[in-house]
């Protein structure tokens, strides 16, 4: 068994563990008050805090940490009856891989979800993503096709939003081929991916193209400047700190005039009418006040948005279902929320 099989067996034997006995532990080990949050988050906090941070390596080793901690936390694989992969141009004559999970209840004229992943433009992957992206496909019955999108610092912003606009004109345009229904296509992402989803939205109906029927925006980023409230109140010690952001932000914003470009910043677009009913999520995070101001001036732009808040949940819970019964819960909910508005 490999050092990460080991670390989450033993990892899931602890939070078996009774929520008073995990709140004691967690409360041993913390250096700062969270008991306000999930007893399980709260010992996964503690016990993160002996690792070395992303922002503490150099990116290649982040991208193996990132790929780490998402196999330890995440749900289990699921078998799925279609698993392809594509390869969809993108400007500089290259590609970027998509995959697409069919589930086997999928109806024949499918609705489909365009799957963006988190990671700060930096880390992160259809491969760091495929168990989460397998499990939305179960459990909506909707086509995922999760976007491989270039990553920073060899491929700074605007390239990954760049590469998003691309795959989703090449989903409009083979929509049919792959037995999906065109009226039913949504767009969904975590943190980074959230900000990519939102912005796909805003840069299709700038260049004039069918808008998706609907944007998950899963805890986004919607500002580059890092300097909402939130970001000085949970920029500590809920698992998303500020010297991270930072780091991040020096990768994908090189040149920080960038963060009036509204493919960094989506928040700064003063024209939001028009654009696709929402399902906003936020949790404990550094990144909630951007999140919630967005959805506020989506709703001011007559967009019609679902709030769905976790306040007992950190940034990252997506990728959690696996070892954290609460995050399990709030992907569930968040999956049967995209159902209930693309009718499945």
């Amino acid at each position: 068994m490999n050092p990460v099989a080991l670390e989450r067996a033993a990892l899931k034997s602890l939070m078996l563990l009774p929520r008073p006995i995990l709140s004691r532990l967690a409360a041993g080990l913390e250096t700062r008050g969270r008991d306000h949050l999930d007893p399980h988050i709260r010992f996964l906090l503690a016990l993160s805090a002996a690792k070395p941070s992303l922002n503490t390596v150099p990116v290649a080793e982040a991208r193996k940490l990132y790929r780490d901690m998402i196999a330890l936390l995440d749900v289990a694989e699921q078998p799925l009856p279609v698993v392809v992969d594509h390869q969809v141009p993108v400007e500089g004559e290259t590609t970027v891989l998509v995959r697409r999970y069919r589930p086997e209840n999928a109806p024949r004229l499918a609705p489909a979800i365009l799957f963006f992943h988190g990671g700060g433009f930096t880390v992160g992957g259809v491969e760091e993503y495929d168990r989460l992206c397998r499990y939305i496909a179960e459990r909506t019955n909707a086509v995922v096709l999760s976007v491989d999108y270039r990553l920073s610092p060899e491929h700074p912003s605007p390239t990954g939003a760049n590469d998003c606009l691309a795959v989703w004109r090449w989903l409009l345009d083979n929509a049919a081929a792959l037995g999906l229904d065109a009226g039913r296509l949504a767009v969904m992402g975590d943190s980074a991916g959230g900000n990519l989803s939102a912005v796909v939205c805003q840069q299709a109906k700038l260049a004039g193209l069918p808008l998706p029927a609907l944007q998950v925006l899963i805890y986004p980023t919607t500002d580059g400047a890092l300097e909402h409230p939130s970001v000085q109140s949970l920029g500590q010690g809920f698992g998303l700190d500020l010297p991270l952001l930072t780091w991040f932000r020096s990768h994908f914003i090189p040149d920080l005039a960038l963060i009036e470009d509204y493919r960094v910043s989506p928040l700064r677009n003063p024209d939001l009418n028009g654009l696709p009913p929402a399902i906003l999520i936020t949790a404990t995070d550094p990144l909630r006040d951007e999140g919630l101001e967005y959805g506020e001036k989506l709703r001011a732009a007559g967009v019609d948005v679902i709030s769905l808040d976790y306040p007992k949940l950190v940034h990252g819970f997506i990728s959690m279902g696996g070892a954290i019964p609460a995050a399990r819960k709030a992907v569930d909910e968040i999956c049967d929320a995209a159902v209930k508005q693309l009718k499945v």
